[in-house]
């Protein structure tokens, strides 16, 4: 191929890995998004007490508070009960990805968090929910999140992914998981 022949194709992403199609983008257009741009250690929990969804939603927003990314738990935890009561974020097979908007964030962030118990979560296979992730984007910012949901779902619908979160022992192990999976 000669310098410039890779404009033929402008809109393709070849690789070993599924691409990844952007709802609402233009036909053709592939991104992918490197979760690891995402996933901070200190937004994980891998031992969630909360046994109902709005204790876990609690737990995970939480994070996001200890660490200094949100401050205003009340605000963000009404706006995580509001969507969830459109329909809920539990997308089946024991994983659920909440997702909401925070007029605090500049930029999107991941929370991950693991129960022990079983949460029903009231998810779309009516199975319980024990893997978590919470995604919070800017308010005024652009659907990057909705992308990040995308690829978070294709992700998990890979049991030996599943299986390998619930083993988990350490943050680090749920971030190294990502660099491994997340392509290049």
């Amino acid at each position: 191929m000669r310098h410039g022949d890779e404009q033929a194709v402008p809109h393709r992403i070849h690789g070993p890995w599924p691409a990844l199609a952007l709802p609402g983008a233009a036909t053709n257009v592939w991104v992918l998004m490197n979760l690891l741009d995402y996933i901070d250690p200190s937004l994980i929990d891998l031992d969630l007490q909360g046994s109902t969804k709005e204790q876990v939603l609690s737990d995970l927003v939480g994070l996001l508070v200890a660490n200094g990314t949100v401050r205003n738990r009340d605000e963000l935890l009404t706006a995580l009960m509001e969507r969830e009561g459109l329909g809920s974020t539990g997308i089946g097979h024991g994983v659920a990805i909440p997702h909401g908007r925070s007029s605090e964030l500049s930029r999107t962030a991941i929370v991950f968090g693991r129960s022990r118990a079983e949460v029903d979560f009231d998810s779309i296979d009516g199975q319980p929910t024990r893997i978590f992730f919470l995604l919070v984007a800017p308010e005024n910012g652009s659907n990057d999140h909705l992308h990040l949901l995308a690829k978070i779902a294709r992700l998990m619908r890979d049991a030996g992914t599943r299986q390998r979160l619930l083993a988990m022992e350490s943050p680090l192990q749920v971030v190294e998981l990502f660099g491994v999976k997340d392509p290049p």
